[in-house]
């Protein structure tokens, strides 16, 4: 069932309840495909919001609304998060819609009309996107010929949206996200510090730094050696430059 739908580009495998996923894939595009008890489904979920869904088992098939309260039912999902490009995304509504799977069946009319339009705006954009990515690329890799730096991950909602260097990028992220959580827990006994500006966690083998960026946050990786002040430098620069 699922192998008819496009692949997508893997972001990472985990176990969570529903609302968990559509709470933090508000800048996911793709597939969320989920397996338990001797089945398979998945859910197509575009910022947030389920488009289809459906799951089958030998002793039951469920598709629509009926395929999202059964997930919804259950405490944990194991699942794989799979992002699309928009063209890949409605392939997949197309084949969601042959199935009966869609929430809403003219949604994939909609898609079509938002995609004509989408691409219209993308050739508008391309040039300053690829100036906007160049000039990221650039930042990054002048953070990582800094010496002692052996990586660096731009991180949002869970999800690494870039990344230089060797780095674990999934583990790399779900760290740094569990060091966020700690300290939004710890803002409230110390409210006069007011707005994380950096953190960094110091260990035998080197160091991380963590730092917002604009609605992201980055994710410095670097060995004990490192001159933090240099670092800590250019992470301002690339603040100033969002």
């Amino acid at each position: 069932m699922t192998d008819e739908l496009p692949d997508g580009t893997a972001i990472g495998e985990m176990q969570a309840p529903l609302p968990w996923i559509f709470s933090h894939t508000t800048r996911f595009s793709g597939v969320v495909r989920i397996r338990m008890q001797d089945g398979e489904g998945f859910m197509l979920v575009q910022k947030g919001e389920p488009l289809a869904a459906q799951f089958m088992h030998p002793l039951k098939s469920l598709s629509g609304g009926s395929a999202l309260k059964y997930f919804g039912s259950q405490p944990i999902l194991d699942f794989g998060l799979f992002r699309y490009e928009p063209r890949e995304m409605q392939e997949a509504l197309t084949v969601s819609a042959e199935m009966q799977a869609l929430l809403q069946p003219e949604i994939a009319e909609n898609e079509r009309q938002e995609d004509n339009a989408a691409e219209t705006a993308d050739r508008e954009d391309a040039v300053a996107a690829v100036a906007s990515c160049e000039e990221e690329s650039d930042s990054f890799g002048a953070l990582l010929r800094q010496p002692g730096v052996t990586a660096v991950a731009c991180f949002a909602d869970g999800l690494c949206t870039s990344s230089v260097g060797k780095i674990d990028a999934d583990y790399t992220v779900a760290f740094a996200e569990e060091l966020l959580r700690w300290v939004r827990r710890l803002q409230p006994a110390v409210p006069s510090n007011g707005a994380l500006v950096q953190m960094t966690l110091f260990y035998r083998g080197g160091n991380i730094v963590v730092a917002p960026c604009g609605d992201e946050h980055l994710c410095i990786v670097t060995r004990p050696e490192v001159q933090l002040g240099q670092v800590r430098r250019m992470i301002r620069e690339i603040q100033g430059g969002v």
